[in-house]
C-alpha cells in the first residue's frame, strides 16, 4: 500500500500505520478535532453492519386529504453499524449481537403508530429509536412511498444519523 495524500481533515494513510495525522511544514500539529476524526475513521474500519431491504409496511403518511385516514405502502430500507465492543459474534449467540426482528418491530411500531405528514419524519422517528440503543452508532435509512408521483418508480427519502 502507497501513502496516500492528506484527506480534507489531513488525514494520510501510510503502509502499515493506518491513518495518521499529516504535519504542517512548520512542524506543528494538524488542527483541532482531527483526533476525532482519527477516531471515527477508525471506529468505521471495525464496525459491523446489519441490514433489511426492502421491509413492506403500511402506514398513514401523507400531507393531502386523500391520504389521510388510510394506509399506504412504504418500503423500508435499514442499515445500522454497531460498535464492535459492545458486540461479540464469536458467541454464535442471538442475545450478543443486535436483532432483525429488533430493527423491523420499531419499524412496524412507528408505521401502526399516528398519522404522520412527512415520511421525513417517520424516518427519523425510526433513526431517534434505533440510537437508542448503545449497540448501535450509526443508522442509515432509506424509505420510498411507492405511487407517491405519477410517472416514477418511486420517491422517498434517505436518511442518516451517527451517534454524537
Amino acid at each position: 500500500m502507497r501513502s496516500t495524500g492528506p484527506t480534507e481533515l489531513g488525514l494520510v494513510a501510510r503502509p502499515g500505520q493506518g491513518w495518521r495525522r499529516q504535519r504542517s511544514a512548520a512542524g506543528g500539529g494538524a488542527d483541532q478535532g482531527t483526533d476525532a476524526a482519527i477516531a471515527h475513521v477508525a471506529t468505521q474500519a471495525r464496525q459491523t453492519r446489519i441490514f433489511v431491504e426492502g421491509l413492506m409496511v403500511e402506514a398513514e403518511c401523507g400531507v393531502y386529504a386523500h391520504e389521510k385516514g388510510s394506509r399506504r405502502p412504504l418500503v423500508v430500507d435499514i442499515d445500522v453499524a454497531v460498535d464492535p465492543g459492545t458486540v461479540r459474534s464469536t458467541d454464535d449467540a442471538l442475545a450478543e449481537t443486535v436483532d432483525y426482528d429488533g430493527l423491523v418491530a420499531v419499524v412496524r411500531e412507528i408505521a401502526n403508530g399516528a398519522h404522520l405528514h412527512l415520511i421525513e419524519t417517520f424516518a427519523e422517528q425510526i433513526a431517534s429509536r434505533l440510537l437508542a440503543d448503545q449497540r448501535i452508532v450509526e443508522v442509515r435509512l432509506r424509505v420510498e412511498k411507492p405511487g407517491a408521483v405519477p410517472g416514477a418508480r418511486c420517491s422517498g427519502v434517505e436518511v442518516t444519523r451517527v451517534r454524537a
